[in-house]
């Protein structure tokens, strides 16, 4: 019967082809958007893989900062393998060749760049530019022991109250500083009328990572930043926990144990993102879903013209001897060896659409076996489903009165 439902299908070439193009698109849409949505979640989770274990905890109140016993009180936590305390200090240009003063800090430039000491990279406008203040035995914690130095070295325990600082690639890129230069920090304590200029030392340039916050960097000892601002205020823990599956749990812990800190991780992070993910990819599945009904009332619709160009053939089938279930089965398969084509070119567009999104952009779908069987079980159930109603319209033909009227 197969052999005979396969050739009733292409009777009408073009009838057929038209068909079978509205449910290959169909399916081929399912496809691509699901690869992207793949896609992204992998992405997401490569992206914070590597911080999974980490908690960010960041003082309520900047001007207050985190209290040494709330620092204390963290890395108390049963849990808790370590937390690194950081200071931020943030230096502001404001004008070309100038910077503003304030409690913060004055300004950053390299003396001898750029004629007359001015910013490197000059030009009106403003930008800002900020110091992270990390004890030098804590460098490696926060940025990994796995990223080097592209040139000069890192920071050292002996770095401790100097004045050097570690810049990211991305930082020593955009400010036009090599190892050697010299970045001056001027600062005006509060209350005071005049400047103090600190000079700092670039001692290392790391490698570039992809990750935007270490690339963008400069890193000082955090004594040295301390005893220049006259400041002991800490702003921010970086907080790593034993084992990942701990990390929720510690984030709420923290939150609710300590008023004047916040705790967020890159686990509730991520789960941020796939929820808001899932909820554009059911949107998406939706759109994708009509494209499918609307190729789900093309077959019934040539099945029906099948049917009804057919009852004089299906008469005599039935005159016979060919049974009511005969009839049924004969006309479902031909409906589902119509879908199951749309559904094959559909994923061969699914495939090509994971092939050449790459080639236009920087980002990778996955085309998953998962998203493959939904795509053909689509086309199935379609199938089946748009030739129930032809196929029992078909099984219900009388042979006599069809014959009669033919």
């Amino acid at each position: 019967m197969l052999d005979i439902a396969a050739k009733n299908v292409f009777r009408h070439k073009i009838r057929s082809f038209l068909t079978i193009l509205g449910i290959a698109l169909g399916i081929g849409l399912i496809l691509a958007l699901g690869s992207i949505g793949a896609g992204l979640s992998s992405q997401i989770e490569q992206q914070f893989a590597s911080r999974a274990a980490y908690i960010q905890v960041s003082a309520s109140n900047d001007a207050d900062g985190i209290s040494d016993d709330t620092i204390q009180g963290i890395q108390a936590l049963p849990g808790v393998e370590y937390a690194v305390p950081i200071g931020t200090y943030q230096i502001s240009r404001t004008v070309r060749g100038g910077f503003g003063g304030g409690f913060q800090g004055g300004g950053v430039r390299v003396p001898g760049v750029g004629g007359g000491g001015g910013f490197s990279g000059g030009g009106a406008g403003s930008t800002s530019v900020t110091f992270t203040g990390i004890n030098p035995e804590d460098l490696d914690i926060l940025i990994s022991e796995d990223v080097d130095t592209t040139d000069g070295r890192k920071l050292e325990s002996s770095d401790a109250g100097k004045e050097v600082v570690l810049l990211g690639s991305k930082a020593a890129t955009n400010q036009g500083l090599n190892v050697g230069d010299e970045i001056e920090y001027a600062y005006r304590p509060r209350n005071a009328t005049n400047t103090i200029s600190y000079y700092f030392l670039v001692v290392g340039i790391l490698e570039e990572t992809a990750d935007s916050n270490i690339d963008s960097s400069f890193y000082a000892p955090l004594d040295t930043m301390q005893e220049i601002t006259d400041r002991d205020t800490i702003e921010d823990l970086r907080v790593k926990a034993i084992d990942v599956s701990l990390v929720e749990g510690l984030t709420t812990t923290i939150g609710d144990l300590f008023d004047d800190v916040r705790a967020m991780s890159s686990v509730t992070i991520i789960r941020q993102l796939e929820s808001s993910l899932a909820q554009i990819q059911l949107a998406v599945y939706g759109i994708a879903g009509i494209s499918i009904l609307v190729g789900g009332i093309g077959v019934m619709n040539t099945m029906i013209m099948s049917v009804m160009e057919r009852r004089r053939e299906i008469g005599v089938m039935k005159a016979i001897g060919a049974t009511t279930t005969t009839i049924l089965v004969q006309v479902i398969q031909e409906s589902a060896i119509l879908s199951l084509i749309g559904g094959f070119a559909g994923l061969g567009l699914g495939y090509l659409s994971v092939d050449v999104i790459p080639r236009m952009t920087s980002f990778q779908p996955i085309l998953t076996m998962d998203l493959v069987a939904l795509g053909m079980g689509f086309a199935l159930v379609l199938g089946i489903g748009a030739g129930i109603y032809p196929a029992w319209s078909a099984s219900r033909l009388d042979p006599i009165e069809v014959l009669r009227y033919e």
